[in-house]
């Protein structure tokens, strides 16, 4: 398929000029795997440069983890929503540049709901101080420890003693469990498995933006002008110090270079066969950083026929009614100021995203979600006219839904997964980024490394990302 193009003239080339270049004595042929944010990136600057480049997409829809559903009647995000970090970010610059407005949400502080009574952060942090100076006492002991003995300690290590302390208040531990759920759902993964030097989420702390309309409309820019081949899964990648052959189900494609995009999880559970096998320490790499299994971040969404919630842009949280229970749709955004309809956007974070997703059909997770939304607001929602319910770990072309930092990976882990296998196998995506990690950034990034990689090689130049539609960030970095 081609995509329609919605900034029609615009070459993303890296050259120095916008004009098509016709200086290549044979442009490369470059086969793309994956059709999210990484490949596409790097798929269309290279195509653009003059490269002949055709991707190869296992589903049957382009963006991969970045997917804008309608099926609420209004555009939703399943996976990706915000731009983190949006008053500096290359997306930022990118929505500008083809006029995709931005939603700076959510704004003002956390509405906090407990025991019936509404709270402002201050004023639980007053209540809580007990459990919250146990709290920084006990992550800066186990930072110092892990500093000092090389020995990495896990963000539940620190926090799962003090929600289970009896001695505790009630309070203190429900709002322990929150905080900890808190960065469960940043980084995507259950807190024993969180390196506690990474465990702060300051991500929610920053100023963050929605693309009004949803992220279709950077995958649909990033698509223009590409050959992108949908529902060909790739089997096999075989390369030698000349060539590679990609091998799908029906088809065999064979070009001088791939570069390979799909999420973390595929690479984990080996459903693509490389011959000869990765390097030994891309392998380790990949086994060790974190990703999938039992550590997952989704979403319910439900549409009301009429808003019952309070209508602001800030946060509403509902204490977890116990410790145990958090990460169970307690979080929640208002979204309906921005999608003009009564919609409402829950989490599910730690081990309890994973259990919903394995133990709770649709139904039985609406039901949950409904005693949480009835909690915060005080009376009993009415049933929603439409619901989704995002299942990552099910997904079979995803496996999970971002990368994380895991007690046993480390920085290294993510410079060797990115990098090529010779002249002829490239890696991109979020998780082969030690900045931003799980984010939309971290996947362009990637998309521009590998693209610039296999550009200095073959065109034996520097590029330029002049033309690319962020350039007014300096680049993406």
């Amino acid at each position: 398929m081609k995509s329609d193009s919605t900034t029609p003239g615009t070459l993303w080339s890296l050259h120095a000029t916008r004009q098509a270049p016709g200086a290549w004595a044979r442009p490369p042929r470059i086969i793309v795997v994956g059709a999210g944010m990484a490949g596409l990136v790097c798929a269309r600057l290279l195509h653009d440069s003059g490269c002949t480049v055709t991707v190869l997409e296992a589903r049957a829809r382009l963006g991969g983890r970045l997917w804008t559903e309608t099926r609420l009647g209004v555009p939703t995000d399943l996976g990706a929503s915000w731009i983190h970090g949006a008053d500096h970010n290359p997306l930022s610059t990118w929505c500008r540049a083809i006029g995709l407005p931005l939603a700076f949400a959510p704004t003002g502080s956390r509405r906090f709901y407990a025991d019936g009574a509404f709270m402002r952060t201050p004023a639980l942090a007053r209540k809580t101080w007990r459990g919250l100076v146990a709290a920084a006492a006990a992550a800066g002991r186990a930072q110092w420890q892990a500093r000092r003995t090389a020995v990495p300690a896990s963000l539940g290590s620190v926090m799962e003693p003090l929600i289970a302390n009896p001695r505790l208040p009630p309070l203190d531990r429900r709002f322990l469990a929150w905080i900890t759920s808190m960065s469960e759902s940043v980084e995507g993964a259950p807190a024993e498995r969180i390196d506690i030097a990474h465990w702060y989420p300051g991500e929610a702390n920053g100023v963050n933006a929605l693309p009004v309309g949803g992220y279709g409309r950077l995958v649909a820019d990033a698509a223009t002008g590409l050959a992108v081949r949908c529902e060909t899964p790739v089997r096999v990648i075989r390369y030698t110090r000349t060539e590679v052959t990609v091998e799908t189900a029906n088809e065999l494609f064979t070009a001088d270079a791939v570069v390979v995009t799909v999420p973390l999880g595929i690479l984990k559970d080996d459903v693509i066969r490389f011959e000869p096998p990765l390097p030994a320490p891309k392998r380790a790499a990949i086994a060790r950083l974190g990703f999938g299994g039992d550590a997952v971040m989704n979403k319910i969404v439900l549409r009301f026929d009429k808003q019952f919630w309070p209508d602001t842009n800030e946060r509403s949280i509902v204490l977890p009614a116990q410790p145990d229970e958090r990460g169970r749709y307690t979080n929640w955004i208002n979204v309906a100021q921005l999608l003009k309809a009564p919609v409402i956007m829950g989490f599910a974070s730690g081990r309890a995203a994973a259990m919903l997703e394995h133990s709770y059909d649709d139904a039985a997770s609406v039901e949950l979600a409904l005693a949480n939304l009835a909690r915060l607001t005080g009376t009993q929602p009415p049933a929603p006219t439409g619901v989704i319910v995002t299942r990552w770990l099910s997904d079979p072309w995803a496996r999970g839904a971002y990368s994380y930092n895991s007690v046993h990976s480390s920085d290294a882990d993510r410079l060797d997964y990115a990098r090529p296998v010779g002249d002829r196998v490239y890696f991109a995506g979020e998780g082969t980024q030690a900045v931003d990690y799980g984010t939309v950034q971290a996947a362009l990034r990637s998309g521009v490394d590998a693209a610039s990689a296999i550009f200095r090689h073959w065109a034996g130049m520097e590029p330029t990302l002049a033309n690319a539609p962020w350039h007014e960030a300096g680049s993406a970095h």
